[in-house]
C-alpha cells in the first residue's frame, strides 16, 4: 500500500520529522522524512473488584508490533485499510459462579508519562475480532475520563459492555492513528498508552467507584472544586460544602457522610448530624468512655443486617495528639487503637476533612459541637467547636465538664453495593438495608429508628420500638402562627407530668398534654371518659426520669442499676436492665439524655433554640439542649425553652405510602 499518496492528499507541502506513536509502552524509531517505523510493546492490565473470574489476556501473542502509520491520515483510509495495519488484540473472559449476575466490562486506555503529541489529534478505534466497529473513530481526548477504585488509576473509556451474564468470552482489536487534520512540527514527538481493563457487577456496583467518580467529575466540571485528597493510598473527602455534595448514604434511617476510601474499596462514613447528646465519660480513654459505650451498644442496636454491611471489630485510633494541627496518627509514638463496631473520627480524619479549604468552611462543620475520639492530653479530649469564631475549629476540653454531640462512624465493607445519586436529594442506598415497605401492608412498627414519618402534617423521626408501639419525635419545634419557635417554662417541679400548684400552658408538661394535644389532635375533652377522647392512632407511653449529672453514666436515665462509670453490656440483642422507678406514663412526652434523637435535630433548625429534654439533673433542675447542641441545666420553673414533643403510635398503624426517607417520609393512615 502507497500510504505516501493518501498521505499527500492531505498534506502535499509537509514536510514530517519524525512522529512518536504507540499503543501500551511505545518505543519510537524515526525512519526517513515521508513516513515513520513504529514499534512499541503491548500491555494489557486486567483486574476486577467484584469477582476473580474475571481475566483479559492477549491472542496475538507478540509482545512487538511495528506500525507502519505514523503519519496523519483519514478515518475512512483508515478503516478500509485495516488488514494492513497493525492492532492491539485481545480477549476478554468471564467466569463467575453465578451466571445470573449482569457484569460491566469498561475498556479504558491510560496515558504514558512523557507523552507530547497533542493529545487532540491522536484518534482510536475499537473493534470485535470480526472486524465490526463497536464504536466510531474518535479523538483521545474527547473520551469520558474517569477514575477506577481498586488502584486509584484514570483513565479514557473507550468501550463499556453492560449486562454481561457470568460465562462470556469477547476478543476486541484497538486500532490508533494520527488524525489528518495533524499540523506536523520539526520536533520529535511521542504518544503511549496501556489499555486496561475494568469489570464490576451491574446490579451490584461498587460504593468506592461510584464515589471516586462522582468526586472526580465535580473536580471537573468548571466549578474550581477540589474535592479529594490522597495519602498512603487513601482517598479522604475533603473540601467545602458546596463542593463536597456527592458524597451522602442513607442506611438505617439515618443520613451518612462517605469520608474516607481506602485502596480495598473498604470506605468510612459519618453521620451528617449528631444522633445524641452527652458527655465523654471519667476519662479521657475512648475505649473507657461513655461516648464508646453508646456507640456499640444503644447506636449499634439500631443498625440494619451490620454483619452484612459494616465491618465488625474495626480498627479505630485514637492515638493522643498535642499538636495544634493534627499529625497522622499512626505516626505517633504511643498507639491507642480499640477493636469495635462503631466509632467516630478522630483528629487527622477531621482535618484531612477540611485540608482542601478551612475549618470553618468545610463540609463536615455543621454548626453544632461533637466529639471526636483523639485525647488532646492526659487531661482532655478533642471535640469540633460549633459557635462564633471557633465554628468547625479543632478544640478540647475536660471530659467531664462539657457534653457534646456524637456523630457514629462505621466503615463499610468493601465491594459494597449502592444505589441513587449522591446528593442530599437522593442520597445513595446500600443493599442490606431495611427492606422498602409495602404500602398498605407493613405495619410502621416494623420499621427502623431514624427513619421519618409524615403525622397530622408534620414530619417526626421514629426513634425506636417500645411494646409494640412506634416512639417518634418532632422534628421541628412547636411553633406558633406566625411560624415563631415556641418556648415555656418546663413544669411547675422537676418531674415532667407531676403537676402540684396549678394547671396552666405557661408549662410544657401541662400545655403538651391538654392544649397542644387537644388542638392538634382535635380531641373533645369528656371528663368522665377521658380515655375515650384521644386520637384512636395515640398510645400512651412511658418515659423514664433517672437522674443525669455532670459525672453520671447516661445510663442512669434508665438503668436503676448503673454506677457512675456502669458498663451494662447488652442482654440478647437489648440494653436490658432494671428501669428505674422515676416515671411518667401519657401520651405527650419529652426524649431522655442518651436516647436516640435527643439533640439538636438536622439542619435548617440548628441554633434556632435551645430545647427541654424529660431528663432531671436533680430534684431542681432539669437537662436542656443548648442551641448549638450541649448540655446544661436549669430550673424548671424560671427559663423557657423549646421542645421536641414525643408520642407513641399505636401497634396497627399501616404505611401507605413513601419510603422513609427526609425527601419521601412515610406516609401512614
Amino acid at each position: 500500500m502507497d500510504y505516501t499518496k493518501e498521505y499527500l492528499k492531505y498534506k502535499r507541502n509537509k514536510k514530517l520529522k519524525g512522529i512518536f506513536i504507540g499503543i501500551g509502552i511505545l518505543l519510537v524509531a524515526i525512519i526517513g522524512s515521508t513516513y515513520a517505523f513504529f514499534t512499541y510493546s503491548k500491555s494489557l492490565q486486567a483486574f476486577t473488584l467484584t469477582s476473580s473470574g474475571i481475566t483479559a489476556s492477549f491472542s496475538s501473542g507478540s509482545n512487538q508490533i511495528n506500525i507502519t502509520n505514523g503519519y496523519p491520515i483519514s478515518d475512512q483510509f483508515a478503516i478500509q485499510n485495516l488488514d494492513k495495519l497493525d492492532y492491539i488484540d485481545f480477549n476478554i473472559s468471564g467466569n463467575v459462579e453465578d451466571e445470573s449476575q449482569g457484569l460491566t466490562y469498561e475498556i479504558y486506555l491510560t496515558e504514558k508519562d512523557g507523552n507530547t503529541l497533542d493529545l487532540n489529534y491522536i484518534k482510536v478505534y475499537i473493534t470485535d475480532e470480526n472486524g465490526e466497529k463497536l464504536k466510531d473513530p474518535r479523538i483521545y481526548n474527547s473520551l469520558d475520563y474517569t477514575t477506577y477504585s481498586k488502584d486509584a488509576s484514570t483513565g479514557k473509556l473507550i468501550y463499556k459492555l453492560e449486562g454481561i451474564p457470568g460465562n462470556y468470552s469477547k476478543s476486541f482489536r484497538i486500532y490508533a492513528w494520527i488524525d489528518k487534520d495533524y499540523e506536523q512540527n520539526e520536533v520529535s514527538q511521542e504518544f503511549s498508552f496501556y489499555v486496561n481493563l475494568y469489570a464490576y457487577n451491574d446490579t451490584n456496583k461498587l460504593g468506592s467507584y461510584l464515589i471516586k467518580k462522582a468526586a472526580l467529575a465535580r473536580a471537573n466540571d468548571g466549578s474550581n472544586c477540589l474535592t479529594t485528597v490522597e495519602e498512603d493510598g487513601i482517598t479522604y473527602i475533603s473540601g467545602t460544602k458546596d463542593c463536597i455534595d456527592f458524597n451522602y448514604v442513607w442506611y438505617s434511617g439515618k443520613l451518612w457522610r462517605i469520608t474516607a476510601i481506602y485502596p480495598d474499596g473498604r470506605m468510612k462514613m459519618i453521620t451528617e448530624d449528631p444522633i445524641t447528646t452527652i458527655f465523654w465519660g471519667s476519662t479521657v480513654e475512648y475505649n473507657g468512655s461513655w461516648i464508646y459505650q453508646w456507640l456499640n451498644e444503644d447506636f449499634y442496636d439500631t443498625l440494619v443486617s451490620p454483619e452484612n454491611v459494616l465491618i465488625e471489630n474495626a480498627e479505630w485510633n485514637y492515638s493522643t495528639d498535642e499538636n495544634s494541627t493534627p499529625v497522622k496518627p499512626t505516626t505517633i509514638a504511643t498507639q491507642k487503637t480499640v477493636n469495635e463496631n462503631v466509632g467516630s473520627l478522630n483528629a487527622y480524619e477531621y482535618y484531612k476533612s477540611y485540608q482542601n479549604t478551612t475549618y470553618g468552611n468545610g463540609y463536615l462543620n455543621i454548626g453544632y459541637y461533637w466529639w471526636l475520639i483523639t485525647p488532646y492530653s492526659s487531661s482532655t479530649v478533642r471535640y469540633v467547636g460549633g459557635t462564633g469564631t471557633f465554628n468547625g475549629y479543632l478544640n478540647s476540653t475536660s471530659p467531664s465538664w462539657n457534653s457534646y454531640g456524637v456523630r457514629p462512624s462505621i466503615i463499610l465493607q468493601s465491594g459494597i453495593s449502592l444505589s441513587g445519586s449522591g446528593i442530599k436529594a437522593d442520597p445513595y442506598k446500600i443493599s442490606g438495608d431495611k427492606e422498602a415497605a409495602t404500602a398498605g401492608t407493613t405495619l410502621l412498627n416494623t420499621r427502623v429508628s431514624g427513619e421519618y414519618v409524615t403525622f397530622k402534617d408534620e414530619l417526626y423521626r421514629i426513634v425506636g420500638i417500645e411494646n409494640n408501639t412506634t416512639k417518634i419525635v418532632k422534628v421541628d419545634y412547636i411553633r406558633d402562627g406566625n411560624n415563631v419557635v415556641v418556648n415555656k417554662k418546663f413544669a411547675s417541679s422537676a418531674t415532667f407530668g407531676k403537676i402540684t400548684n396549678t394547671k396552666t400552658d405557661d408549662y410544657w408538661d401541662y400545655y403538651l398534654n391538654n392544649t397542644w394535644l387537644k388542638d392538634k389532635f382535635e380531641i373533645q375533652e369528656d371528663d368522665e371518659n377521658p380515655e375515650d377522647t384521644y386520637d384512636t392512632l395515640l398510645e400512651k407511653g412511658t418515659y423514664y426520669l433517672g437522674e443525669y449529672r455532670d459525672d453520671a453514666s447516661y445510663k442512669k436515665t434508665i438503668c436503676s442499676d448503673s454506677n457512675n462509670t456502669g458498663y451494662i453490656k447488652p442482654i440478647n440483642g437489648e440494653n436490658a436492665c432494671e428501669r428505674v422507678n422515676n416515671t411518667y406514663t401519657g401520651y405527650v412526652g419529652l426524649l431522655r439524655v442518651g436516647e436516640m434523637f435527643s439533640s439538636q435535630l438536622g439542619s435548617g433548625y440548628n441554633n434556632s433554640s435551645s430545647m427541654w429534654l424529660i431528663t432531671p439533673n436533680s430534684s431542681y433542675v432539669v437537662r436542656y439542649v443548648l442551641n448549638y447542641d450541649s448540655l446544661y441545666f436549669d430550673s424548671s420553673m424560671l427559663d423557657a425553652f423549646a421542645v421536641h414533643p414525643s408520642l407513641h403510635l399505636k401497634s396497627t398503624i399501616v404505611i401507605k405510602g413513601g419510603d422513609g426517607t427526609l425527601e419521601h417520609p412515610f406516609e401512614i393512615e
